[in-house]
């Protein structure tokens, strides 16, 4: 599949204080065989139709590397490649709603899924920090961290993770049984930047949506996890905000769909100062995290925005702001972003996105190539095309990425207990299964340390984990 990606660019470029980790046992799942039947692990056994959990808001219709450089005012021509891109005319959905044989993937013509680019910059961005006292950055917030984690995960989950060297952590008590915040999206540093760390440090970042009824909610909100010391987690809260009003009079809104339900965040990747975020129908959502700001008082959880003198943000200290929004072109084959991943073994990286089916396996994941130089998806003519897709051919898919070559997959409540599962597959082969823990949400691969991560999203079970890669 590198092979291929490369293939294809070269086209494009031509053309255009709990429980104590445990190391465990090495993982017993092994590798791939001929036939028709995925390859399961002792801790999965296969049900067909085990009810689903997809959340309400499913249902809504650092530094960059050495060779980067700021882009956070650039337009959409400074960012746009220029040659003609591979994809040619009107896209062509023959084939890409079909019904795989489950457990098989199957490649698609990337051709077929295109976003529209943002255009000029919002100019209410700059507005709003400059008003708000000046922007603040990652390390600002790494130096203010204010909640303690839990070394360790859950009983139940540790149970079912015994045949894998997992590494992991709990929330506060608050946060790890809060019934309106729920997590979802997974990142890090090892995403952020090439070497692996920011600030020295090796950071885990969650996204978590408010999960309510209410209108307006609050939107969402990240975790900023410093993992350095796995026995010593501490982290703290961001509120992500979109800007409002003018640049003459600026403030900022809940992050929220059209809908007005609090954006489901699905997953998220951290890419030198970018932050791209799933946006289920529509496409992806750029915040800005060296443009962080303070409001001016922490006092009051139901105030948002700039009233006078006086800014808030449901009560958070820190406030990230949305920069730019990729949108699924009007002449797109359909396709949603129920969670995103990254792939730096790529080069160029690449964003990986999937959706998720309840009843089927007819979800498909698509990748789309970054521009390594800006931040930017790369894009020509103001458009982006999917750098290839696949038919997955599993259900429930949660999150998903591709690191050499390999596809994994988190597949959520597909056994008669509900636990979860990871898939290893290639297009073309059979998937091979490993166990993965009960609430499993998106996926974040850790390079250094060889780690593929996950968030799980119940009260009471909700740990975030990672255990070793294995191949396919």
């Amino acid at each position: 599949m590198r092979s291929l990606l490369h293939l294809s660019l070269a086209l494009l470029l031509a053309a255009c204080g709990g429980e104590t980790p445990t190391d465990g046992d090495a993982s017993t799942d092994g590798g791939g065989r001929d036939g028709s039947a995925p390859i399961v692990d002792a801790h999965v056994e296969p049900v067909d139709g085990a009810p689903g959990d997809l959340d309400a808001g499913e249902l809504d219709a650092g530094d960059l590397d050495a060779e980067a450089r700021d882009a956070g005012d650039l337009d959409a021509g400074a960012v746009d490649a220029g040659p003609p891109p591979r994809c040619v005319g009107a896209p062509d959905c023959t084939g890409v709603t079909a019904s795989p044989t489950e457990h098989r993937m199957e490649s698609l013509d990337g051709c077929s899924f295109v976003l529209d680019a943002p255009g000029a910059p919002d100019p209410r961005v700059d507005a709003l920090v400059a008003r708000a006292g000046g922007a603040r950055t990652i390390s600002d917030v790494l130096g203010a961290l204010n909640r303690t984690g839990r070394a360790g995960i859950s009983t139940r989950n540790a149970d079912r993770m015994s045949s894998h060297a997992w590494v992991g952590f709990r929330w506060n008590d608050g946060d790890e049984t809060v019934d309106y915040w729920y997590p979802q999206g997974i990142t890090g540093s090892s995403d952020a930047n090439a070497a692996g760390r920011v600030d020295g440090r090796r950071v885990v970042l969650v996204s978590w949506y408010h999960n309510t009824d209410a209108r307006p909610t609050k939107g969402t909100r990240l975790s900023l996890v410093d993992f350095t010391d796995p026995t010593s987690i501490q982290y703290r809260h961001l509120l992500l905000v979109t800007p409002s009003g003018t640049a003459a009079d600026p403030s900022f809104v809940s992050t929220e769909t059209g809908s007005g339900a609090a954006l489901h965040a699905g997953g998220i990747v951290w890419f030198g100062d970018r932050l791209y975020v799933a946006d289920t129908t529509q496409g992806f959502r750029v915040f800005d995290l060296s443009r962080i700001f303070e409001p001016t008082n922490t006092d009051d959880t139901e105030r948002i925005g700039f009233s006078g003198a006086r800014s808030d943000a449901h009560g958070y200290r820190y406030a990230v702001p949305q920069i730019a929004r990729y949108q699924l072109a009007s002449d797109s084959c359909p396709i949603r972003f129920s969670f995103v991943g990254l792939d730096r073994s790529e080069s160029p990286p690449v964003l990986v996105s999937g959706e998720y089916h309840s009843g089927d396996a007819d979800g498909r994941v698509a990748r789309w190539a970054l521009d390594p130089a800006t931040g930017w998806l790369a894009a020509s003519g103001g458009r982006v095309y999917a750098v290839d897709a696949a038919l997955a051919a599993q259900t429930r898919m949660q999150g998903g990425v591709t690191y050499e070559g390999v596809y994994y997959l988190s597949s959520s409540s597909q056994t008669a207990s509900s636990w979860g599962r990871l898939y290893r597959t290639r297009p073309g082969l059979d998937s091979a299964i490993t166990a993965w823990p009960y609430g499993c949400e998106d996926l974040y691969v850790e390079r250094a340390e060889r780690l593929i991560w996950t968030t799980a999203e119940h009260p009471g079970t909700r740990d975030t984990l990672g255990i070793p890669l294995q191949g396919r």
